[in-house]
């Protein structure tokens, strides 16, 4: 859905944002040897189509940064982004409606690195609309000492410093409640996922065991909807193509570990409705996902897809889940085609057990993250089927014998399992 007939660059990072009628707007940059051009595609509310690519900025005398930061705003959406020569050491901005079709001119957002750096070459950019209108945005280091945020949209303010030493890979996470909004980011001289608070303002902390940081992955960071905490999506463990998946809770220090499967790289997470979060990785050629509970404190099954076809590099996610299903952006190489921006909509996995009684009685429970869910179907294999009620179960009367059994239910991806009756 990007690329159209080039291939993209295999860092670009695209930026994602959804406007109230359920569109998805893709903000991503073009390089080519006339011009480099920052463009906006969108993915329809039922994810069937995709329309654009419309021009926001170009820059017919520069190049333009392959991070791009997309927000959705009261009317409609801002990007943010880095240009050589008409932006060289600012943050540039610029704004269109809902339907992302026509982009105002070009303004400054920031000057910059405390007006001193070249955000063109950052490590990364990202940004966010807090709830109580304020703009919150950051850019990684193209040197030490180079990354920076910035409040607000007045060029002339000050920035920011993340803290010292070299961060790249900046993510923007804001609380939905208390709007305190932070800049999460790799340690690129040291190992490590970095947390700062900006406003208010805080110390800087380290999440412990994340020394397998994903290193040219934006860490994925956000809050809830309409429930307080914000959450670092990381890597835990010390080789980052080796370490296993995780979810960081910032006011409370605590984390979750999402799998324990090894290969849990470029770990992203999305909010949804109701609190939940979407929790998104690769390992290899497939991408996997796992929603939690409206707490966030415990998720559900992990659901897997191949991305593509098989063979296929992935070289990076985004996700939004809002709308409750999970919408994946993954940057792929597939065999013999051009590397590009592929989407996919991803259900939330039931989870399906069974508990033997004696003769040959059968209880199946449907859950979702641990919570039982009525009104799932459970069907087994020439023995019919029955809907689970308010405890998420139902019963059957089982011969002895083997048997295949599904669980289902609209807007889930289905679960099922083998089954020996003695």
């Amino acid at each position: 859905m990007t690329g159209f007939g080039q291939a993209d660059g295999n860092t670009l990072d695209a930026g994602l944002a959804r406007t109230g009628d359920g569109v998805l707007h893709v903000l991503w940059s073009r390089e080519s040897t006339a011009n480099s051009v920052l463009l906006h595609s969108a993915i329809s509310a039922n994810a069937k189509t995709v329309s654009g690519p419309d021009t926001v900025f170009t820059n017919a005398n520069g190049g333009l940064n392959e991070s791009a930061a997309l927000v959705r705003t009261p009317d409609g959406l801002r990007a943010f982004f880095g240009a050589t020569n008409q932006f060289d050491d600012a943050l540039g901005t610029a704004t269109a409606g809902p339907d992302g079709k026509t982009w105002s001119a070009a303004a400054t957002a920031s000057l910059g690195g405390n007006q001193s750096k070249p955000v063109y070459a950052a490590g990364g950019i990202a940004a966010a609309l807090a709830p109580n209108g304020t703009f919150v945005s950051a850019w990684g280091a193209s040197a030490p000492g180079g990354e920076g945020f910035h409040i607000g949209l007045g060029p002339t303010d000050p920035d920011g410093s993340l803290g010292g030493g070299t961060v790249i890979d900046p993510g923007v996470g804001v609380d939905s409640q208390s709007s305190a909004a932070f800049v999460a980011g790799n340690l690129l001289d040291q190992d490590g996922v970095m947390v700062l608070p900006v406003s208010p303002a805080g110390a800087r902390v380290t999440i412990p065991n994340s020394g397998a940081e994903q290193l040219q992955h934006p860490v994925g960071i956000t809050g809830r909807i309409g429930k307080p905490g914000v959450f670092v999506a990381y890597t835990q463990g010390t080789n980052e193509f080796l370490g296993k998946p995780a979810i960081y809770r910032v006011d409370t220090g605590k984390s979750i570990r999402l799998s324990n499967r090894k290969g849990g790289e470029d770990v992203c997470v999305a909010a949804a409705p109701g609190g939940r979060l979407w929790a998104f990785w690769k390992d290899g050629d497939t991408i996997f996902a796992t929603r939690s509970n409206t707490s966030a404190t415990k998720f559900g099954r992990v659901v897997s897809l191949r991305a593509l076809k098989k063979g296929t590099t992935i070289y990076e996610l985004n996700g939004e889940g809002s709308r409750g299903p999970l919408d994946v952006l993954a940057l792929v190489d597939p065999p013999n085609a051009e590397i590009a921006n592929w989407h996919q909509r991803i259900l939330p996995g039931l989870n399906l057990s069974a508990k033997e009684g004696k003769n040959g009685k059968v209880t199946f429970a449907v859950s979702d993250a641990g919570a039982a869910l009525s009104g799932a179907k459970v069907k087994l294999k020439g023995d019919g089927s029955k809907t689970t009620g308010g405890k998420g179960t139902a019963k059957f009367a089982l011969s002895p014998g083997r048997y295949t059994v599904t669980a289902s239910k609209s807007g889930y991806a289905a679960d099922s399992l083998k089954l020996r009756v003695r």
